[in-house]
């Protein structure tokens, strides 16, 4: 069985980094239209078994059950290794075989590129690793077992989670997915992710907010 979960924080307090471009009122909404893309694309996945968000967050959760998606209910959300450890420990007991971790604030990600991931699966015990476009962040990490070494996400999590599989011995790849590696968090992303002028609801929504050849310029 292979399961995907999608940590998400308090949304209300989403994406401060975007703080000298966007208002909290637009960094919330965009962080709600950014886990709708991601989740839709999940659910468009061939290859999946299971789809859970994980989150103590109401308008998250409500967004998942529109979906017709699970909800694993975090009491109190520590930190997001935790909330990805606990998840992840509850699909192990539900029979994953494996588990994939993608973040909430990937629009750009679709079914094939999730696909791409778990069609590259090998056997016990081993893990993929997706870089984020700063070479720093993990954007994705499917572990099979889902326990076998424990989460490291943070600053610089991408090198700590090739320290945790090479000193456990875990046999690892690495691949670079383009659409996966741009996550938004800062303006500087935006910007990037506005030049593609996707298809998604992400992009519409920033539409809304301002013109966006505007607020290209603003945030460069």
């Amino acid at each position: 069985m292979r399961i995907a979960v999608v940590p998400v924080k308090d949304m209300s307090r989403a994406k401060e980094r975007l703080s000298p471009v966007l208002s909290q009122a637009d960094r919330t909404k965009l962080a709600f239209i950014m886990l709708e893309d991601v989740l839709t694309a999940l659910k468009g996945s061939k290859l999946l078994t299971k789809l859970f968000v994980v989150t103590s967050d109401g308008p998250a959760t409500e967004l998942a059950r529109s979906l017709d998606i699970e909800v694993i209910n975090e009491a109190k959300q520590e930190s997001e290794s935790s909330s990805i450890d606990f998840s992840s420990n509850v699909c192990k007991g539900l029979g994953a075989g494996s588990v994939l971790v993608i973040p909430g604030d990937v629009p750009l990600i679709r079914p094939e590129d999730v696909d791409y991931i778990l069609e590259r699966e090998k056997p016990y015990p081993s893990a993929i690793l997706v870089p984020a476009r700063d070479g720093l962040g993990t954007n994705a990490i499917l572990r099979r077992p889902p326990d076998v070494f424990p989460s490291r996400f943070g600053y610089d999590s991408f090198n700590k989670h090739m320290d945790e599989a090479k000193n456990r011995g875990i046999e690892f790849d690495i691949y670079h997915v383009p659409r996966i590696a741009l996550d938004i968090d800062e303006p500087k992303d935006l910007t990037l992710f506005l030049s593609q002028k996707s298809d998604t609801k992400t992009y519409v929504e920033l539409v809304k907010i301002g013109n966006v050849e505007q607020v290209g310029k603003m945030l460069n």
